[in-house]
């Protein structure tokens, strides 16, 4: 018996150690894919640049880059909105005239509600400037346009229009009207020039004229 247990304990160590020698170290690539697995820092999007033109109370105008601000919080009829300052084209501040502000969007469509600017800081190229959001009256984040008011059912409201298209609609206008002007001008009848006329007087003393083609040639014959 002793001998039976010997013999299957040298077998279980035997087995023992085939299984340990299968066992390979770790290779440098190993190392290389568990150094790549570890996560990494997370990306955060650098935010653009944004060139504004602020109108401030005065007639001032400054242009340059908006640096502290990318969005624009309101509070608007349908609740608190955050609106990403590169989807906008222009807003225009509440003043005495108007409580409220209105802002416009790239793809034409406009927000009204109230906001509470305390301070524009834009790059220069003379410097900084920090300016008091009392005293901003407008910002415009797309070149050439205009602001321009209507009075609507909730009082005065803000559009922006293009300068361009404003100029060229006006430069058409004019033409189109001298054109009209100069037709009616061409077309107007002439004035036919007075043919002489011969006075002759009759037996009972009054005159008749005749134009110079029709006298009669027995007259008072």
């Amino acid at each position: 018996m002793k001998a039976v247990f010997s013999f299957r304990g040298a077998i279980a160590a035997i087995a023992l150690a085939a299984t340990t020698s299968f066992v390979l170290p770790a290779t440098a690539d190993d190392k290389k894919d568990t150094a790549a697995a570890k996560p990494v820092a997370k990306a955060v999007a650098k935010v653009r640049p944004l060139s504004i033109t602020a109108d401030l109370i005065g007639s001032t105008k400054l242009s340059g880059t908006l640096m502290d601000s990318t969005a624009l919080e309101m509070r608007t009829s349908f609740g608190s909105a955050n609106i990403p300052l590169s989807e906008v084209a222009g807003i225009r501040f509440a003043s005495a005239e108007n409580a409220t502000t209105t802002v416009v969007m790239l793809n034409g469509d406009s927000i009204t509600g109230a906001t509470d600017l305390k301070l524009v800081t834009i790059e220069t190229s003379w410097g900084t400037a920090a300016i008091n959001g009392q005293n901003v009256e407008s910002i415009l984040f797309v070149p050439g346009l205009t602001w321009n008011s209507h009075n609507g059912l909730n009082g005065k409201r803000w559009v922006l229009s293009d300068n361009k298209a404003s100029t060229s609609s006006t430069a058409r206008t004019s033409s189109k009207a001298s054109s009209s002007r100069s037709t009616a001008s061409t077309s107007a009848p002439r004035s036919t020039s007075s043919r002489n006329t011969t006075t002759r007087s009759t037996s009972s003393g009054s005159s008749i004229v005749y134009p110079n083609n029709s006298v009669p040639t027995n007259f008072g014959r």
